[in-house]
């Protein structure tokens, strides 16, 4: 009876390595087949197998696309709005205060009417900041929306772009980058006026 149990234990184990075995040369053969798919879509665009490559300046797509321009006469506006009213609700808080105090200097407090002018107080600061930072919140998601509306715009451009002029690689040359392009190869101002001619300005919601 043992030497049956071993031997179906036993059984039980090479029919496992079996299985493991044809699963890693199955995964090796997709895996195989995947990388060969791979290396055919990332030869060269050219037909006689050369790579090119061109770029666009960061800096000058922000200054001259009228998407990017938009974007940051919006975050101007936000960084406006929330600091009108941020002196809007301070100035509140601080007549208040003033009010509270004259009424002190004046005699004009009992302790009932004290401690409801000071819960009065209170509550205007929490409002305040409650407000703040809804605001806060707001113009975070609206920035956030509209930059990645900006880099999808362009990334999506420049592959298109790139797979029209047969191009392997469109680089961003960043603001304040010391390395050195070839002027030849820059496309900045192709790409910009591109870009222009396919945006269309939405106006904002009222």
């Amino acid at each position: 009876m043992n030497n049956l149990r071993n031997l179906f234990k036993l059984m039980i184990v090479v029919m496992a390595l079996i299985i493991t075995m044809g699963a890693c040369n199955s995964n090796k053969e997709q895996g195989s087949d995947a990388k060969k798919e791979a290396q055919k879509k990332a030869q060269p665009l050219d037909p006689n197998g050369k790579i090119s490559i061109r770029y666009v300046e960061e800096d000058s797509i922000i200054k001259n696309y009228n998407l990017a321009k938009d974007f940051n006469e919006m975050k101007t506006r936000l960084t406006n709005e929330y600091d009108q009213a941020g002196r809007r609700l301070s100035d509140q808080i601080a007549n208040f205060e003033n009010t509270m105090k004259q009424k002190y200097q004046n005699n004009q407090y009992t302790e009932t009417s004290y401690n409801a002018d000071l819960q009065k107080l209170q509550q205007l600061q929490q409002n305040a900041q409650n407000e703040l930072e809804k605001l806060q919140e707001s113009s975070y998601n609206q920035l956030e929306q509209s930059q990645k509306q900006l880099n999808d715009s362009i990334q999506n451009f420049l592959r298109e772009y790139a797979n029209t002029h047969h191009h392997d690689m469109i680089l961003i040359k960043e603001i304040g980058s010391s390395s050195y392009m070839n002027p030849n190869l820059d496309i900045t101002d192709e790409v910009v006026n591109e870009l222009n001619k396919r945006y269309t300005k939405v106006a904002p919601k009222k």
